[in-house]
């Protein structure tokens, strides 16, 4: 249960990182790049110590990592913005219930596989659907401002489930197991590429921060331990009990780090849809 207990600590990180990053002004780009390369470090380095570091071949695999190196930066921008401008409660669920997405998807291009729980999967998109009702202002042009900021969780929750997919099919198309570790750390390499290519580019140019520095190891020793706990939880727990406690759990800790340490409101209909999605997520492994 420690794994467990490791996993959701760390994967309850990510949005609260983020949101402490809007609030004292810290490059959340710079961080990113250098939560990636702390994340391609340590994985480098415990898979060369444990001596599974075998490196894939493949042209598809590499091009896939490139893929994957792309959206896995993407994914963390929309995060840093989501969280910036809509709060980490609304972040968080979308991140977590992103999950429908992959799970579809593996059944309909392998269809001999498992059928989705197809009651979960609506009870998750009627959860989307509620959280992303904008609050209750009473002008036209503030409601659609407030939907229009909604379009963040939306871009996250599309690219966490998309990323979630490039893993899920990587892994069973085009790597063998041994090739795992040396896959992960290669889409971390390419990532910190793309987002040094996204500093070099982007027009507002910011000199090295040492808060970004700070902050992006922190987010990157943070992610790469959300992965091995994860393998190494669901070595001892079985994925039935493992799956729905991690998402829920963090789904919950945020809501309440949002609520009382960013004074994050949400309307009764989001909230609503906030514990429609965890019932969505428990259905779906129960």
């Amino acid at each position: 249960m420690l794994y467990l207990l490791l996993a959701i600590v760390c994967g309850a990180t990510y949005s609260v990182f983020f949101k402490l990053f809007a609030c004292r002004g810290v490059d959340s780009l710079q961080a990113i790049a250098f939560n990636y390369l702390t994340a391609f470090a340590l994985g480098t380095a415990f898979a060369c110590v444990s001596g599974d570091f075998v490196v894939p071949t493949g042209v598809a695999s590499w091009g896939t990592a490139v893929l994957l190196g792309a959206t896995f930066v993407g994914a963390f921008v929309l995060m840093a913005r989501s969280t910036a401008l809509t709060g980490v409660t609304l972040t968080t669920v979308a991140s977590r219930v992103s999950l429908v997405i992959p799970v579809v998807c593996s059944f309909l291009l392998f269809p001999e596989g498992d059928v989705p729980r197809w009651w979960a999967v609506a009870v998750i998109l009627a959860a989307m659907v509620m959280m992303f009702v904008p609050s209750g202002e009473k002008r036209t042009q503030q409601r659609l401002q407030r939907a229009s900021l909604l379009l963040y969780p939306l871009g996250v929750w599309i690219l966490f489930g998309v990323n979630n997919f490039g893993l899920k099919w990587a892994q069973s198309v085009l790597i063998a197991p041994q090739e795992s570790a040396a896959f992960s750390a290669i889409i971390f390499l390419f990532a910190v590429m793309f987002a040094v290519v996204a500093l070099m580019v982007r027009r507002d140019k910011r000199g090295f921060e040492w808060g970004a520095l700070v902050g992006g190891v922190t987010l990157g020793v943070a992610n790469f331990f959300v992965t091995w706990g994860m393998l190494r939880g669901l070595a001892e727990v079985p994925a039935s009990i493992f799956f729905p406690t991690y998402h829920t759990t963090i789904v919950a800790l945020v809501a309440v780090v949002g609520t009382v340490a960013f004074k994050e409101r949400l309307s009764k209909v989001q909230w609503t849809g906030v514990a429609v999605a965890v019932l969505g997520i428990v259905m779906f492994f129960v």
